[in-house]
């Protein structure tokens, strides 16, 4: 579920961007910024890590009843994840990530609650999804950026808010194909 979110966000993201710009390619990946080695873990430069930072459960709906989804499942554990958006763009080029960083702040001040109806590849479960910018101190940012690696980028975060988790979701489904690839590993 949570990729299909996150991929849902990078198509229409990358869509706005390239209406926006003016531009035929896709300058918003979802990645890590640093691979597990410490290396870059793109390639491309002057383009936007979209990387998801952490997942949490969101205590204070779960506590005080105040999902108002779907009421003919059983209640779901709410969650929100920590989006990071990061320009890789540098020397020259820099201006032109700090502009791209801008204009995703100013897009979802803008528009900072999505339904079915903005992005059409949300889960079926998830009814609607909401971002806020999320502020950092500067140690904050320092421990941030030291453990994933890297130096500090131009960037944004935002929490993406109130994504139920059913207790009766896809797990089995998943399950099932987890196993299958377990047994393809097998025969390796």
């Amino acid at each position: 579920m949570i990729f299909q979110i996150l991929n849902a966000i990078e198509k229409e993201i990358n869509s706005q961007v390239k209406y926006a710009f003016g531009i035929s390619e896709d300058v918003i990946i979802l990645s890590n910024i640093v691979d597990q080695s410490g290396n870059k873990a793109l390639q491309q430069d002057n383009i936007i890590n979209f990387t998801l930072l952490r997942i949490e459960e969101d205590k204070t709906l779960n506590k005080v009843g105040g999902w108002q989804g779907n009421f003919g499942r059983n209640t779901p554990t709410l969650i929100n994840l920590y989006l990071l958006f990061s320009a890789s763009h540098t020397g020259k080029q820099y201006p032109d990530g700090v502009n791209l960083i801008s204009w995703i702040l100013q897009y979802y001040i803008t528009n900072n609650k999505f339904t079915h109806t903005e992005l059409p590849n949300l889960p079926s479960d998830v009814d609607s999804i909401t971002f806020e910018l999320q502020n950092m101190d500067v140690r904050d940012l320092s421990n941030l950026w030291g453990s994933m690696g890297s130096k500090l980028l131009p960037h944004v975060c935002y929490k993406i808010g109130m994504i139920p988790i059913y207790k009766d979701s896809s797990i089995n489904n998943e399950s099932a194909l987890i196993k299958g690839i377990g047994k393809n590993l097998d025969n390796l």
